[in-house]
């Protein structure tokens, strides 16, 4: 979900969150970049709004995937050049447009599915924790003392990469507004219109807004 859709999700329904620290902390209605620094809630709010929800992982995994195992949106080896550039600075960078990066899309035509913002799917719950499954990897990736062994698998464990499309992150759910962050954003999943009720299969899956 871009900025501009994320702003008039506000505009139309004057939504706030219950706590509203870091809340939309960098933010610019007209941009075509991702929208971050929203919750977990702030994003199952948005998808709800426009008639959606939040994929499965499993879901994420598929539209991202297509049907034949591949361990990339574009095939089988890593190719750099099909992502935003890796970011190992101090600071978050600006955020790409969404779809500045064609040659990385999915078999179903979804951009920006890895390497650009990390992704809300499932929640996971047990006896002691909750936490998000991220899918998807963010381009920043800050370089430890000593740097890395490689530019293409940087090794930092606090930003780590899960660009396999069968890898993921989780994140500690913690208080309403402690997962927000400059490089987590989401996208919404809904039932293709041709599609008859029952079962979500691949038409759902590659009904992705394009985030």
């Amino acid at each position: 979900v871009t900025q501009q859709q994320y702003a008039v999700f506000l505009n139309l329904t004057a939504y706030r969150p219950a706590d509203g620290q870091n809340f939309l902390k960098v933010f610019d209605p007209e941009s075509a970049s991702p929208v971050v620094w929203v919750g977990l809630q702030e994003a199952r709010d948005y998808c709800a709004w426009a008639g959606k929800r939040l994929p499965h992982a499993y879901e994420w995994q598929l539209a991202a995937q297509g049907t034949d195992g591949r361990e990339y949106p574009w095939g089988n080896g890593l190719d750099i050049s099909r992502f935003p550039k890796i970011s190992h600075g101090r600071d978050v960078p600006r955020l790409p447009s969404v779809g500045s990066f064609p040659a990385g899309d999915s078999p179903f035509g979804l951009s920006d599915m890895v390497g650009l913002v990390w992704q809300f799917t499932d929640e996971f719950r047990d006896l002691h924790s909750r936490s998000a499954l991220l899918k998807g990897t963010s381009l920043y990736n800050p370089l430890m003392h000593g740097g890395f062994p490689s530019e293409s698998e940087p090794g930092n464990w606090y930003h780590p990469t899960a660009r396999k499309l069968t890898q993921h992150n989780r994140l500690l759910l913690m208080d309403l507004s402690y997962e927000r962050a400059g490089t987590l954003g989401f996208r919404c999943v809904g039932r293709h219109p041709d599609q008859a009720a029952g079962p979500s299969h691949i038409h759902e899956a590659a009904d992705f807004l394009q985030v």
